[in-house]
């Protein structure tokens, strides 16, 4: 079986994936997010509703579900991120819009108030939902926009008590600046979701659905380059490897992934993105503090730097993982971590080939000359284990109810410790019994771990009276003959596999 240094590509050449080309035609998922939102249509007034989230994250395509329960449904899209449209542009684009839905002539709008007046004269009665997606775009060029839109639902469309207005955009920090915390907005917005990845048992139940035939190792090899973004999962063709997928995707100019920083990172971001990537690339190669991170880039924390780092965990680019003390509080300290698992990869791995692709004739042919990929295949697994570290729960045999808190830890060395330690993820439950996780992704876990893990345990100050577990949640094999050693070891063994199904 080929392999990168030590991270084996778990692929099965022999065997070739029966997969057909299949678009995800149907919905999976996002059954909680439904059920909020179809709430809505209990009311017995009109609601207002935000949706955030990284593009290709499904947000549109959520609404559009959403949207079948529905006697009437109008989707409109502001033109994209581009600095020549003017807000005249958008105006523009918006009575075509209006026009192509309802069958009418295309009208002139001078302002936003006219065109909202327009629109809800035209939905002023029965059943609807209306999207306004990409709000961001529709509204950047006019800076009255959110008050304009405000005024508009106030005074027009709540009248509608079967009206259901949902804004949509992938610059969350526009959606949080100018809804979600713009105090004239205040009581208004009904429900705000910011959407995350598909969680692991939605993409393997699509998968197995279709009959997609692969192992948990080519499962977990394509999700840690995609995460559970919709739109790259689709892309999966079900007759190739994950190897000749993730080729095809990542290093042919024309697969999807080849250009995608350009699409979810500087366009999303534009003028700021070069500054939004110092603070990224500062995360790639360790868990640091804000204040840390901000030295890295050569600044102090200020509150500019606090509102970048909060505008990409917004975006769901960085994740700021807070420590909590053994008695359960919350600590002061947090560090950063690059969430998004396809935006690490491009940036140590599918960035330095791109160049050598398109201008070198390099072509890439086997995961085997990607040398990167394996120094950051761990880190890819770990940020798949965290954001579905609830799927960990029933396993362990915790009840949720009882869980003070679950969050990686990392303790440093000072006067108070003796020793430092790092911790992939830490439960804390209410009778004070801890529960340490760690992941290894490897080709084969030998019974070595076992004193990495003693090591942490010894390290880690807790109350006396509280007592500890420790976890592995892996993916690989286990070295023969080690079977035994590690089952008395570790309170519970726990495979990739199981957190799929």
């Amino acid at each position: 079986m080929p392999f990168v240094g030590g991270f084996i590509l778990w692929y099965y050449p022999p065997v070739k994936l029966f997969f057909a080309i299949y678009r995800w035609v149907m919905f999976f998922g996002r059954k909680q997010e439904i059920s909020q939102l179809l709430l809505l249509k209990k009311k017995k007034s009109a609601s207002l509703a935000c949706i955030s989230g990284r593009r290709r994250i499904g947000k549109s395509r959520l609404i559009t579900e959403y949207g079948k329960h529905f006697k009437k449904f109008i989707d409109i899209q502001g033109l994209g991120p581009d600095q020549s449209h003017s807000n005249q542009d958008q105006l523009n684009h918006f009575s075509k819009k209006l026009a192509y839905h309802f069958k009418t002539g295309v009208e002139h709008f001078d302002d936003w108030e006219t065109a909202f007046s327009s629109f809800y004269e035209k939905v002023k009665h029965g059943e609807c939902l209306l999207l306004l997606d990409e709000i961001s775009w529709m509204g950047g060029q006019d800076p009255l926009f959110a008050a304009k839109l405000k005024d508009a639902w106030d005074t027009l469309f709540k009248k509608n008590n079967k009206l259901i207005m949902v804004l949509c955009g992938s610059v969350s920090a526009w959606i949080d600046d100018n809804l979600l915390k713009n105090a004239t907005f205040a009581g208004r917005i009904s429900l705000a979701i910011n959407l995350q990845e598909l969680a692991l048992p939605e993409i393997n139940q699509f998968w197995e659905k279709n009959n997609y035939m692969m192992g948990s190792l080519e499962k977990m090899l394509i999700l840690s380059i995609t995460g559970g973004v919709p739109k790259y999962l689709e892309e999966v063709l079900q007759s190739e490897t994950a190897e000749q997928n993730l080729i095809r995707l990542c290093f042919s100019p024309n697969g999807l992934l080849f250009n995608e920083f350009a699409s979810i990172f500087e366009e999303v971001f534009q003028r700021r993105s070069n500054s939004f990537k110092k603070i990224i690339n500062a995360c790639l190669e360790s868990r640091y503090s804000p204040t840390e991170v901000a030295l890295k880039i050569g600044k102090t924390l200020n509150s500019e730097i606090s509102r970048d780092i909060e505008i990409l965990e917004l975006s769901g680019f960085l994740s700021r993982d807070y420590y909590f003390k053994p008695s359960g509080e919350i600590s002061k300290l947090s560090h950063l971590r690059v969430k998004d698992n396809f935006l690490r990869f491009y940036l140590k791995v599918l960035q330095k080939e791109k160049l050598r692709v398109e201008k070198g004739g390099v072509k890439i042919s086997s995961l085997q000359q990607l040398t990167a990929l394996n120094s950051i295949i761990g880190l890819q697994f770990e940020n798949l284990i965290l954001s579905n570290r609830e799927l960990l729960y029933p396993l362990i045999g915790i009840d949720q109810s009882q869980i003070v808190s679950a969050a990686p830890y990392i303790q440093k060395k000072n006067s108070k410790n003796k020793y430092g330690c790092q911790i992939d993820l830490l439960i804390h439950t209410r009778l004070d019994l801890f529960f340490l996780c760690e992941f290894k992704c490897k080709k084969i876990i030998e019974k070595s771990i076992i004193n990495e893990v003693t090591h942490k345990i010894n390290a880690l100050k807790l109350p006396r009276r509280s007592a500890i577990r420790p976890i592995l949640v892996y993916e690989g094999e286990i070295y023969p003959g080690h079977h035994e050693k590690l089952d008395e070891y570790f309170f519970k063994i726990i495979h990739f596999s199981k957190l799929l199904e």
